[in-house]
C-alpha cells in the first residue's frame, strides 16, 4: 500500500454585506458552478478503497487505542462514525467515470490537478469542462524548472498548483520555489497554495506536518518578491481568520478558496467561518472549491453548504460558485 500517496493531496473589494441573522434564506444559485479545487488521484490516495467521508470529522473522530496512528487513521476511513457517509468508487475508473459524471449533472467546469497522466484522462473526455492544473511538491515531484514551462507553453496547463509542500514541512516563503513563481509570475499562470488543515492527526502521517503552517502569512514573501503573482489560499487558512482577513486586506492579488472546510467542518463552523470573510467584505476574493479527492460525492455537498447559506444573498452565492473565479482565473464568460 502506497502510505505516501494516499495522504498527500494546495484594499478592500467593494463588497455587498451579507443580510441579517434573520433573514430569510435566498434561493439556491442553480447556473453553471466553477470548482477550483478538483483532484485526478487514483483511489486508493486516502487509502485502501473504498474509502469514508463525513461531512463534519472533527465531531466524528474515533478513540486512539495504544498510539496506533496508521490503524486509527485506516479506522476512520473504512468505518465512518456518521449516519450518512460519503463513500469513494471501489477503482480508478470508476472514481474518473463518477466524478465526471457528477462535472457533467451539476454543470461544473473544474480545475484539475494531479499526476499528468490522469489528468489527461480529463481533458480527453470533458475537455471543455476541466482546466488543467500542475500538481506539485519540492520534495516528491522532482520536477525541474524545464518540466513545468513545458507544461505550461505545450501541455496547456493553466494553474499551478495544488502545492503541498505544507506536509513536509517547507512553507511558501522558502528560497527553492522562487525559480517557480517567477515561471508563473512571467506567463500570467496564477499559484493555488495548500495553506490549511490535512486529515486529523496529520503529523503522525505524515511527520514534517505542522499546524504552524496553515499561517497566511509564510504567503508575504512571494507576495512582495512576486507582486503580479496571483495567489489562492487553499483552504482559506482555516481557523486562522483574522490572519487571513490581513492577507486579503493587505494583498489585492490573493483570493481564497473553500477546500475541505466543506466536510473537515461542522456546517455551522464552515457557515460562521464563511460569514465572516464575507462580512469583513472579502465577498468578491472567495472561491468554492470542493476539494473531492476520491469522493465525487463531496462536490454536490460542497454546492449545497454554500446554497444553504441563509446569511448569503443569491447574488453572493453565484460570486463563490461563479463569478469570482471567472474574474480571477480570467476564464471566458
Amino acid at each position: 500500500m502506497r502510505f505516501r500517496s494516499f495522504i498527500l493531496s494546495g484594499a478592500l473589494g467593494l463588497a455587498v454585506l451579507a443580510g441579517s441573522a434573520d433573514a430569510k434564506p435566498s434561493a439556491g444559485y442553480k447556473g453553471p458552478i466553477i470548482d477550483t479545487h478538483l483532484h485526478a488521484f487514483a483511489v486508493d490516495f486516502r487509502g485502501p478503497a473504498p474509502t469514508a467521508v463525513c461531512v463534519g470529522i472533527n465531531t466524528a473522530l474515533p478513540e486512539l487505542k495504544d498510539g496506533k496512528w496508521l490503524e486509527w487513521y485506516l479506522d476512520f476511513v473504512k468505518n465512518p462514525r456518521c449516519k450518512n457517509p460519503i463513500w469513494s468508487p471501489k477503482t480508478d475508473d470508476e472514481l474518473r467515470d463518477q466524478t465526471i459524471a457528477e462535472m457533467k449533472r451539476l454543470n461544473v467546469t473544474g480545475i484539475v490537478s494531479g499526476p499528468p497522466d490522469r489528468v489527461a484522462q480529463y481533458v480527453e473526455r470533458i475537455p471543455n469542462q476541466v482546466i488543467p492544473a500542475i500538481e506539485f511538491n519540492l520534495t516528491h515531484y522532482k520536477y525541474t524548472e524545464a518540466d513545468i514551462i513545458k507544461l505550461i507553453d505545450e501541455k496547456g496547463y493553466r494553474v499551478f498548483g495544488e502545492i503541498t509542500d505544507q506536509y513536509d514541512g517547507i512553507a511558501p516563503d522558502d528560497p527553492r520555489f522562487d525559480p517557480f513563481w517567477k515561471i508563473a509570475e512571467d506567463r500570467g499562470i496564477p499559484v493555488a497554495v495548500h495553506i490549511g488543515i490535512g486529515p486529523p492527526a496529520a503529523p503522525h502521517l505524515t511527520p514534517e506536518y505542522r499546524a504552524h503552517g496553515l499561517s497566511p502569512m509564510t504567503l508575504e514573501r512571494m507576495l512582495t518578491k512576486y507582486p503580479k503573482l496571483r495567489v489562492v489560499a487553499m483552504h482559506a487558512a482555516w481557523p486562522l481568520k483574522d490572519e487571513m482577513k490581513a492577507i486579503l486586506y493587505t494583498y489585492p492579488q490573493v483570493n481564497v478558496d473553500t477546500g475541505s472546510l466543506q466536510f473537515a467542518l461542522s456546517r455551522k463552523e464552515y457557515h460562521a467561518f464563511l460569514r465572516e470573510l464575507v462580512d469583513a467584505g472579502f465577498e468578491d476574493r472567495i472561491m468554492f472549491g470542493s476539494d473531492q479527492q476520491v469522493w465525487p460525492g463531496l462536490i454536490a455537498e460542497g454546492i449545497n453548504a454554500i446554497n444553504e447559506a441563509s446569511f448569503l444573498t443569491l447574488a453572493q452565492k453565484k460570486k463563490l460558485l461563479h463569478d469570482n473565479a471567472v474574474r480571477f482565473f480570467k476564464l471566458p464568460k
